[in-house]
Order: structure tokens, then sequence, then C-alpha cells
């Protein structure tokens, strides 16, 4: 699974030459943990915490996001696989970062949030989310999909090779699939449990 597929979107950004305090009221408003720090290009040039604006204290309204933020940011990239970013937050102590395009841009946040509610996602709700990519696929019921601990079963007849890598490539794309086994059986004598969707 790649970062991209399970990151908070749109994201919040300031800008480095506003003041801290302006941008300590967003941070706390929004109960975020951390901000992305943009220049006017839109480029990445640190990350703002709260504890980078308790350590600049009580200081004059002059003062910018720049003289407080943390800099570099650690930072991924879009594409990232995901079990890299959470060992990157953890190796580093942070609690979320930005997810950078190919251009360096911003797109998202992740967080140790967002990866403990990947581990926690219930089998029903992926088992859903995979009985839907491959019923919008087949434009009906052709599969029936179950899980278990984050592995997808898919039951159901394949018309060919081609069809099966088809099928778990679809079902690997949603979020909290660990692992996909095929099922060749016709659908109707199937046994489907309670977390697969009818």
């Amino acid at each position: 699974m790649r970062v991209h597929e399970v990151m908070c979107r749109p994201v919040v950004t300031v800008y480095d030459d506003i003041p801290v305090r302006v941008a300590a009221v967003t941070l706390a408003e929004r109960g975020f943990a951390a901000l992305p720090v943009l220049d006017r290009d839109q480029r990445l040039t640190g990350v703002l915490t709260s504890g980078d604006i308790l350590r600049a204290g009580e200081s004059d309204a002059g003062v910018t996001v720049a003289a407080a933020m943390t800099t570099p940011a650690l930072a991924a990239t879009a594409n990232q696989d995901l079990a890299e970013v959470i060992a990157m937050l953890l190796a580093r102590g942070v609690r979320s970062l930005p997810v950078l395009d190919d251009e360096g841009r911003v797109q998202g946040m992740f967080s140790r949030g967002d990866a403990l509610r990947l581990m926690l996602r219930p089998d029903e709700t992926v088992a859903a989310g995979a009985q839907a990519r491959l019923d919008d696929y087949t434009g009906a019921r052709r599969w029936g999909v179950t899980a278990c601990g984050g592995t997808v079963t898919i039951t159901g007849i394949f018309a060919d090779a081609s069809e099966r890598r088809i099928a778990t490539a679809l079902a690997r794309t949603v979020p909290g699939v660990r692992d996909v086994t095929l099922n060749t059986a016709p659908l109707a004598t199937a046994s489907i449990t309670a977390g697969s969707p009818r």
C-alpha cells in the first residue's frame, strides 16, 4: 500500500512569513499535531508543531513561522510504501509528516493516528470496500468477498488468468487489505460470511 492511498487531504498549510501567533491559532483550532510550512512559491520549507510554538514562547507579533518552525522538514513521497512511512514516524519520533508529489508540492498529511486507524479497520469495512471495487469493475455481483485479519478472499468464477490478476489488483487498492486469495467456486454455492455484504 502507498501512502497517498490513506493520507489526509486536503491539507492545511501555513506560509513561512506569517506571524507565529496566527499559525498557532490555526494549529489550535484544527487540533493538528503539525502544519506544513510553505514559501510563497508553494514549496515546503519546514513543519510547525505545537512544540515549536511553545519553544518560541510569548514572543512579539513580529516573529514569523520561519523563525520557529522545524527545518528541514521530514516528508514522505506520495508513492512511498506505507510501511516505510510508518517506520519514519517512529524512528524520528514525530506524530505526523507532509506527503509530497513528484514536484515536491504538499499533497496531504500522514499521522500516527492514520496508521492506527488503518490497523483497526474492521474486516466488514475492508470486505465492503473490496466488494464495491469489484462490483464497479464487473457491473454486477459476479464475485463475493470476505475478509479476516486483513486477508481478503474473493470467491467466484474467473474467466482467465488476466481476470484473476485484475480482481487481485483491485482488492489490493482497498485500505486495510494485507493479502488477497482467490477461491474458484460458483458464487451461488459459496459460503459467504457475515463480513461480506450481499
